[in-house]
């Protein structure tokens, strides 16, 4: 097949670079405006399975490597790379079936449409925590989303997927058929050796009284909010959500403190009996001394949905780190003197306080790395000769939590670092997932972290 057959054949689009469009679809790749020097040798936009599969079959028989893009917020930029890019932003059907609890979509579905859906039947999903990342990148990657504590995360919500492979062959992988590629794919992310084209998802009851108290903290109280967030969430339902988020004042405490420390405590309940029971019992541990308080405020996922927006905007420049950690007291104290020094005033930091580690969290997957505590810091700026600044502070906050880290979470962790990708999983679980890469893709066909593209073709 050559590059007019393969334009005759796929419904959807094939852009090579000396097609007048193509630096509007490179760059249109990535929703960080931080775009990397990187110049795919075409992008094909696919619009069905069909089209995916013709797309690795091309690559295939012609020497090419294949990189897939769902299109999440790319905070490494590794959807954008130098070989085929299959863009699956435009498959986007789902179907749900409120009877049997249980919805198919397609990898461009986003959360916060997932969401909107399933409320309309009352049901629900761990969708992750930005509305409009799609579900391609982030199940594949494990997903840590909303009410992880009770709902598990996210990839082991899946019942299913169906999967183009190395060879261009479709397969359906479940507990019971392709088992291996089932348990790959669920947690492997960019180390996955094929596409996923559709996912079998099992859905949960909606909460009815999803409820959120915020208590601000000047920023040097952070060991105070630690103790009470490690204390309390040993002492709450598993359907608490518990965060702190370290940032710049907001505008309404800006004479009041420079930086802040907000606890954020969410209880996905069903009644508000419960509701105002459990944030009784977390207001209760307060430390004193808080610069503002908003208790009991509802927050429905399309709320939920709202203030995380505020957090990341379109057209920034971003860079990301994540750590798992049994030491939050360190971790937290890491980030939020790193928080007083950020290069700009957008930059953030969230640590998250797990509830006590059970099924919910672990499961049979590819994705094996987690701890009682997850951090993540978010390089946020404008200005693109701050670049080297902003990825210097991402990575020297890093470095401090080293020590402590126990390891990464591949759905936001800083790719372009060697170790990332293979610290994302436990030993067992990444020997068993390099075996199945020789198994299903032995011609490293598809792109993956920490594999020399230019050492591959000279071998080749």
């Amino acid at each position: 097949m050559d590059i007019h057959e393969l334009r005759r054949t796929v419904r959807g689009t094939v852009t090579t670079r000396d097609d007048r469009a193509y630096e509007a679809v490179r760059t249109g790749l990535l929703w960080n405006a931080r775009t990397p020097d990187r110049f795919p040798e075409m992008v094909i936009r696919a619009m069905d399975t069909g089209d995916v599969q013709t797309a690795v079959r091309y690559a295939a028989a012609n020497g090419m490597r294949v990189s897939v893009r769902g299109g999440g917020h790319h905070f490494s930029g590794i959807a954008l790379q130098d070989c085929v890019v299959i863009d699956l932003s435009a498959m986007s059907a789902l179907q749900i079936d409120a009877e049997a609890r249980t919805a198919r979509a397609q990898p461009a579905v986003t959360n916060g449409r997932l969401a909107a859906a399933l409320a309309e039947y009352g049901l629900a999903f761990p969708t992750g925590h930005c509305a409009s990342v799609p579900l391609s990148g982030y199940l594949l990657g494990g997903g840590f989303g909303w009410n992880a504590g009770a709902w598990g995360i996210a990839c082991h919500n899946v019942e299913g997927v169906e999967v183009v492979l190395a060879d261009g062959s479709l397969v359906t992988a479940n507990k019971v058929e392709n088992a291996d590629i089932f348990w790959a794919a669920r947690g492997a992310g960019p180390e996955f050796f094929g596409v996923v084209t559709e996912y079998r998802l099992r859905l949960h009851e909606l909460p009815r009284a999803i409820r959120t108290s915020v208590w601000t903290y000047p920023i040097g109280e952070v060991q105070a909010v630690e103790r009470w967030m490690s204390r309390t969430m040993r002492l709450v339902p598993r359907n608490v959500e518990f965060t702190a988020v370290f940032s710049t004042a907001p505008q309404p405490l800006a004479s009041k403190a420079a930086k802040t420390i907000s606890a954020v405590a969410t209880i996905f309940a069903y009644t508000e009996e419960e509701a105002q029971a459990t944030l009784e019992r977390i207001a209760a541990g307060a430390p004193e001394g808080a610069l503002d308080m908003q208790l009991g405020m509802e927050t429905p996922f399309e709320v939920l949905y709202l203030i995380m927006g505020q957090f990341f905007l379109e057209g920034r420049r971003y860079a990301a780190d994540t750590n798992w950690s049994a030491d939050p007291a360190r971790q937290m104290a890491i980030m939020s003197s790193a928080i007083e020094v950020a290069p700009s005033a957008e930059c953030f930091a969230l640590g998250v306080m797990l509830p006590p580690m059970d099924g919910a969290v672990m499961s049979d997957g590819a994705f094996s790395m987690v701890g009682p505590a997850f951090g993540c810091t978010y390089a946020i700026w404008q200005d693109e000769t701050q670049d080297q600044a902003a990825l210097s502070w991402v990575r020297a906050t890093s470095e401090k939590i080293s020590p402590i880290s126990l390891g990464h979470y591949i759905g936001e962790a800083d790719l372009d670092l060697a170790d990332r990708s293979r610290r994302s999983f436990t030993p067992a679980a990444l020997e068993r997932l390099r075996h199945l890469q020789r198994k299903y893709d032995l011609g490293n066909l598809f792109h993956r972290p920490g594999i020399d593209v230019g050492s591959l073709r000279r071998a080749g």
